[in-house]
Order: structure tokens, then C-alpha cells, then sequence
């Protein structure tokens, strides 16, 4: 075989057809069964509801295959494969099957498990947000919650990958929720897939009744129409929550100690951080480098390239001060306590040095 030359299958694979699922708007989806394997996937087939609209959102469609490769995350659909006839102007998308219901119907149903949903759809969006792909079509019908209690956010048909430096108005076609004021100005990003999604859990709460919901005060920043006003991402919504959530944990003050010094050591090293560098907040991943960090540089006294460490706090460019001495014991101390510490406290611990951070001045980089 040459590069570039067709690859042929033995034979097309077949499934069994189960059940209908439903009908939307630019696609009609069935669960179906691979015996071979035994699993139940869902099939959802490009066919608009109106036949001519058949070529209008072929598009839309093809996108929503791409976004779905780009995108690895518990709390969203798992796509597996696609198959599309552009000739035909139609296709098939094969995803998890997602056994569960619309999430208004589940916290209303399971009203005590309002903080657990809230959180897994701010992961998900959070995520969504990193990765640069906008929702645009947030309804209760499109965020599904499987019997085992797990958030699944579904539908990216209306979703879009963007560049931020594009400068391309985006708009979507929600229009469930009072809309906010940039939708006058045609301007739709992810400020406003969190203005949706705060207007989604506001309704249910309010549909609820008589509940106490302990991040309601972030929630109310998510649904500012005032664009400006408005809490400024799903990141800085994740912050505040884990902030709001410190106070049920105990640090002993040996741990308080180590996490100070580590940090007193830490941000002299940095001078400025560029305006568009994000924090990196996997936590797993996070220890994983230090602990990496720590063993390539056990033998020395101090760290030999200070830009190391920085670059597994920060995501983007910054500038240090190379010859300021940050010692590998106090490494070894803060990677210790990292790793005894549970998910929350690693997660306060990390907000902490965030916070820190967030003092640290920003500048521009300049486009040449």
C-alpha cells in the first residue's frame, strides 16, 4: 500500500435497530445494538425536519462531527464514529448511549442533588471553555442525567470552534431565556454560553421551590445582562465555588506552613505574566510534573531552570527572574503534601496560589 491510497474494509458492520429516540430540529437519532460486542449505541442521521432545510444545515452537521473529535470529557457525549454521504447530503453520527432524562426533570425529581449537578455541568462548560468551543444551543433537553447521577452535555448541532483574535460575531438561536445585552451587538462567546447556563439553573430553582442553594450568590453573577458585569468565566465560576467551599476543610498548620513557604518561594521567581495566560487546573496532572520536577532535580540544592516549575502553574507565556534560587527541599515538601492531601484541599491549595498569581502584573505581547 502507498501513502495516501484508500483504505478498504472486508465488509460494512451491522447493527440492530432497538427503538426510535426522537426527532429534532436537523436530525432524527434510533438506539441500536452491536451484537458483536454487545453494546447499545445511539445513531443520530443528518435529516432536517423541514426537507428544505436539507442543504441550509448540512454544514452544522459536519461541524458537529468535528467538535465532537476534539472533545474528551465525562460530563459531555463520547462520540465513536461517523460516517457521511456529502453527495447524498446526509450522514451518521455514533454515540454513547446516555441512559437518563432532561436535567430539570432530574433536580426536580432529586431536588438534594442540585450542588452535585451544578458542579459537574460547571466541569463540563469549564471544559467546553479551555477547549475554545462555544454550545450556543443550552436547553434542559441538551444537558441529559444518567441514572447513575452523571451530568452528559449533548447537541453541539449548533456548537463552533473559535478564534478569539477572528474578530466573527457569533449569534445563536436559544432563545428559551430572557436574552443578554450583547445580543444586541450580535456578539455571542462563552460569557454568554454562562449566561445561559446560570438562566437554565435559575429557572430550575426557581421551578423547585423553597431550596437553599449554597452557590447562589455566584449564580446570580452568571446572570447579569450587563455583559460587563457579568462574572467573566466558567473558570472564574469554578474558582469561586471552590472558594466558597474552603471553609468546610481543615488545614493543620504544618500543612498551612509548607503550602506558605512553597508559595513565598514560588512568585518572587515570576516578574510578569502575559494578558492571555491562563492557570492550569488539572490537579492530577499537576503533581504528576512536580513530582517529575522533583526527581530530575533531587540531587541538586536548588532549581536549575526556574522556568520549569512556572510552566506547570502557567499556560501561556510569562517572564522570571532565572537567577533568584528556589530550593528542592521546599519542592519536595509541597510535593508531599500535595499528594496526601484529598481532591478538595489540592483544589483549595491550588486556588490559593491562584490567587496569588492574580497580583502579579499583566502585559500585552505585542503582534510582531
Amino acid at each position: 500500500m502507498k501513502e495516501n491510497d484508500p483504505i478498504i474494509f472486508l465488509q460494512s458492520k451491522d447493527f440492530k435497530f432497538i427503538r426510535e429516540l426522537g426527532q429534532g430540529g436537523t436530525g432524527r437519532t434510533i438506539l441500536m445494538k452491536d451484537e458483536n460486542i454487545e453494546e447499545i449505541f445511539v445513531c443520530k442521521k443528518y435529516s432536517p425536519f423541514y426537507e428544505n432545510d436539507k442543504d441550509l444545515y448540512f454544514d452544522n452537521f459536519k461541524n458537529e462531527i468535528k467538535l465532537l473529535f476534539l472533545i474528551n470529557h465525562r460530563n459531555i457525549v463520547r462520540v465513536f464514529n461517523y460516517y457521511l454521504y456529502s453527495e447524498d447530503v446526509t450522514g451518521y453520527i455514533l454515540m454513547e448511549f446516555i441512559d437518563g432524562i432532561a436535567i430539570d426533570k432530574y433536580l426536580q425529581q432529586n431536588p438534594d442533588k442540585l450542588v452535585v449537578v451544578f458542579l459537574q455541568v460547571i466541569t463540563g462548560f469549564r471544559y467546553l471553555e479551555e477547549k475554545h468551543i462555544l454550545h450556543r444551543d443550552i436547553r434542559p433537553e441538551n444537558i441529559i442525567v444518567t441514572n447513575d447521577g452523571v451530568v452528559k452535555i449533548i447537541d453541539f448541532g449548533f456548537g463552533k470552534k473559535i478564534n478569539f483574535d477572528d474578530g466573527e460575531k457569533s449569534i445563536t438561536l436559544n432563545w428559551r431565556y430572557s436574552t443578554p445585552n450583547e445580543f444586541n451587538e450580535e456578539k455571542y462567546d462563552h460569557k454568554t454560553d454562562l449566561y445561559f447556563v446560570g438562566k437554565l439553573f435559575d429557572d430550575i430553582i426557581n421551578s423547585i421551590g423553597n431550596i437553599n442553594f449554597r452557590f447562589k450568590p455566584t449564580l446570580d453573577k452568571m446572570i447579569i445582562s450587563e455583559y460587563h458585569n457579568r462574572i467573566n468565566s466558567f473558570f472564574d465560576v469554578y474558582r469561586e465555588i471552590i472558594s466558597s467551599s474552603s471553609s468546610d476543610l481543615n488545614f493543620l498548620p504544618r500543612e498551612i506552613k509548607v503550602y506558605q513557604t512553597f508559595a513565598d518561594a514560588f512568585l518572587p521567581l515570576i516578574d510578569t505574566i502575559e494578558s492571555s495566560t491562563d492557570y492550569d487546573d488539572d490537579v492530577d496532572l499537576i503533581v504528576k510534573k512536580l513530582e517529575e520536577l522533583y526527581k530530575n532535580s533531587m540531587l541538586e540544592d536548588v532549581l536549575q531552570d526556574n522556568s520549569k516549575l512556572s510552566k506547570i502553574f502557567l499556560k501561556g507565556p510569562f517572564r522570571i527572574y532565572r537567577k533568584k534560587a528556589f530550593k528542592i527541599t521546599v519542592l519536595n515538601s509541597f510535593v508531599k503534601l500535595l499528594k496526601l492531601s484529598s481532591e478538595d484541599k489540592r483544589k483549595v491549595i491550588l486556588n490559593n496560589l491562584w490567587q496569588r498569581l492574580d497580583n502579579i502584573e499583566r502585559y500585552e505581547d505585542l503582534p510582531f
